[in-house]
């Protein structure tokens, strides 16, 4: 099957800006520190302005505010947790596992793989047109799923990869029109059933 340009400019669309930031942050890691998050802001903005609530200089502002505020709050409730942690003793209680997993990475998997993903998805519910969708909602806790595994089995688990699921999955969310416009026309109905417009409660 052929694949017709208006596909292909799809999935340009969708998988360019998560790659381009990827690579960026590949680059200039070595150079620049708290600023790579601003690569992430700038990107979303720079290849979805069309659905963006305000104008395109607006949105790269509100962007970039957002960015940083789902940073330095996530990080702030890392130091928070961390905190009560070691000022309960919970530590000392349980050894230092929970479920097999020491308290110390699963401190850090809850804050980087939960908290701030979920603070990220409904941040930028403020910038963009985003409706919380079956697909919003799927593609919200899949993410979440990935990037706990990923930081259980320490694969690569840097700012790179975080940066390029989150952003990957932020596409997908703002594309969902498109994305099941194309899958109804290629796949069954009896296999594809597109979300009909009842919010989720999740």
């Amino acid at each position: 099957m052929k694949l017709k340009i208006s596909t292909i400019l799809l999935i340009g669309r969708i998988i360019l800006p998560p790659m381009l930031c990827t690579i960026l942050l590949l680059y200039l890691k070595e150079y620049i520190d708290y600023q790579l998050v601003l690569i992430f802001g700038i990107m979303i903005v720079l290849f979805n302005y069309g659905k963006t609530k305000n104008n395109f200089v607006l949105s790269f502002f509100i962007s970039i505010i957002l960015s940083y505020s789902v940073f330095f709050l996530s990080f702030g409730i890392y130091l928070g947790f961390g905190y009560l942690l070691k000022g309960g003793d919970i530590e000392k209680i349980i050894d230092g596992f929970i479920l097999g997993i020491p308290i110390a990475t699963l401190h850090y998997l809850i804050i980087v793989s939960i908290i701030a993903p979920l603070l990220m998805f409904y941040s930028y519910k403020i910038l963009f047109k985003i409706k919380n969708t079956k697909q919003f909602i799927y593609i919200k806790w899949f993410s979440i799923v990935v990037l706990f595994l990923f930081g259980l089995t320490n694969i690569f688990f840097e700012n790179e990869l975080w940066q390029f699921i989150m952003l990957l999955a932020l596409q997908l969310i703002l594309y969902e029109k498109e994305v099941n416009k194309l899958l109804k026309s290629i796949l069954p109905t009896t296999w594809y059933k597109p979300n009909k417009g009842k919010k989720p409660k999740l």
